[in-house]
């Protein structure tokens, strides 16, 4: 899916967005999360920040991915000016990335993410990585 180039811009600004999922009886869990976009697919680390469980594979979103694939992923501009309010929400499929794999498309978002985020540099990236494909844009700006 081609996401035309002045969306692309927003997207790349952002600093932070929230992934919606929802588990096999559709109970939604939402969370804000960072990321990275390469053009075709969005990257949301799964790092090594202080959680309540250690395991990646036992965190809330990544048991819903693995029982239900559909997610939403928003990313919003807020302003006290509502003139300036916009968002982009990103619906499509998401899967579970290791970085352990020979995958060089994860290992460049991995470089990505390092980049966009310094706090990386301290933090350990892990080796669990959500990819979203998008499969429907919507965008909105109040002007």
């Amino acid at each position: 899916m081609d996401i035309v180039p002045k969306i692309e811009e927003f997207i790349e600004r952002a600093r932070v967005a929230r992934l919606a999922t929802a588990n096999s009886e559709s109970k939604p869990h939402l969370v804000p999360v960072v990321f990275v976009f390469d053009g075709n697919y969005f990257f949301i680390p799964v790092d090594e920040k202080r959680k309540k469980t250690v395991k990646p594979e036992k965190l809330k979103r990544v048991r819903n991915i693995n029982e239900n694939p559909n997610v939403a992923l928003l990313i919003d501009e807020y302003s006290e000016d509502w003139t300036k309010l916009a968002f982009v929400m990103i619906q499509g499929k998401a899967s579970i990335a290791d970085k352990t794999q020979e995958n060089m498309q994860l290992q460049e978002a991995y470089k990505k993410l390092t980049s966009k985020y310094p706090q990386y540099q301290k933090i350990g990236l892990g080796k669990v990585c959500i990819v979203i494909k998008p499969e429907k844009v919507t965008t909105w700006r109040n002007t």
